[in-house]
C-alpha cells in the first residue's frame, strides 16, 4: 500500500513539474487530477479539473468529486452556477434538486420545484416531486 502512495506521489511530482514548464496543456491537469482523486486529495483534483476545463464548470465529474470529499458548497456553487448561465435549462434545476435531496436540503429542493414549475408550469415529474417533498 506504502509502494502505491508513494508512487502516486511521485508521479504526482512529476506532472507538477511539466505542468510548470507547459501550463496550457490541458491534459497534464487531468491526469494530475485523477492522481489526486486516487489518493483522496480531493479539492487538490477538483482545483486541477476546473484549471483543465473552466468553461465546464458544471460536469458531473467535478460534481460528483465534491460531493464524495465532502465539499457540499462547492458543489452547490457549480450547480447554481450552471443554472445561472442558463436559467432556461430545466436539466441544470433537476441536477441541483437531486443534489439538495441527497444532502437533506429539502426547503430548496422545494424551492427549484417552484422555479422550474415557472419555466415549464405543467412539467408532470416536477408537479409530483413537489407533491412527495411537501407532505
Amino acid at each position: 500500500m506504502k509502494i502505491i502512495a508513494k508512487t502516486i506521489k511521485e508521479k504526482i511530482k512529476e506532472l507538477s513539474e511539466i505542468i510548470k514548464r507547459n501550463p496550457e496543456v490541458k491534459v497534464l491537469y487531468m491526469e494530475r487530477a485523477k492522481l489526486y482523486d486516487e489518493s483522496k486529495q480531493y479539492e487538490k483534483a477538483v482545483k486541477d479539473f476546473k484549471k483543465a476545463y473552466p468553461e465546464y464548470y458544471a460536469c458531473e465529474n467535478i460534481i460528483s468529486v465534491c460531493e464524495s470529499a465532502g465539499l457540499y458548497e462547492e458543489a452547490e456553487k457549480l450547480y447554481t452556477k450552471a443554472i445561472n448561465e442558463n436559467k432556461t435549462n430545466i436539466d441544470n434545476y433537476i441536477q441541483r434538486i437531486r443534489f439538495y435531496i441527497r444532502s437533506g436540503k429539502i426547503e430548496k429542493a422545494i424551492s427549484d420545484c417552484k422555479n422550474i414549475l415557472e419555466l415549464s408550469p405543467n412539467d408532470e415529474t416536477i408537479l409530483a416531486l413537489k407533491k412527495i417533498l411537501t407532505r
